[in-house]
């Protein structure tokens, strides 16, 4: 008694390609004749006054309120450039001021102007 063979390629695949474009088309066709709808119609060339972002973004969204377009993207990226060159703008600073700790003392400022920001944000908010 001799099984009849049943090969992965081409015979399956193929059936499960007529399949699945087979569903595609269906869900295709039913949301064409029956569009979803969620709430009220949007209009893409208005933007709503009630934007407001994540909480993640509040920092960011206050810091480009408060000042210039420029100074509000560029301060950033500055920031930015500054933590990836850390190493070396404090070997540079343990190169031109041996034992002063010019670093720590940055961190310190950097760290009391950010507690200031979030303080007046949470005012703001």
């Amino acid at each position: 008694m001799e099984r009849e063979k049943y090969l992965f390629y081409p015979d399956h695949v193929a059936t499960e390609t007529v399949m699945g474009l087979f569903l595609l088309f269906l869900v295709t066709i039913f949301s064409i004749i029956f569009p979803p709808s969620v709430g009220e119609v949007t209009n893409p060339t208005v933007t709503p006054e009630h934007i407001k972002p994540e909480w993640y973004f509040y920092p960011m969204y206050f810091w480009i309120k408060i000042t210039p377009k420029a100074v509000g993207v560029l301060v950033p990226v500055l920031v930015v450039i500054a933590f990836v060159f850390w190493p070396f703008i404090d070997a540079w600073f343990e190169r031109i001021a041996p034992g002063k700790e010019i670093g720590t003392i940055l961190g310190i400022i950097g760290a009391g102007i950010m507690i200031l920001f979030f303080i007046l944000l949470g005012a703001m908010v």
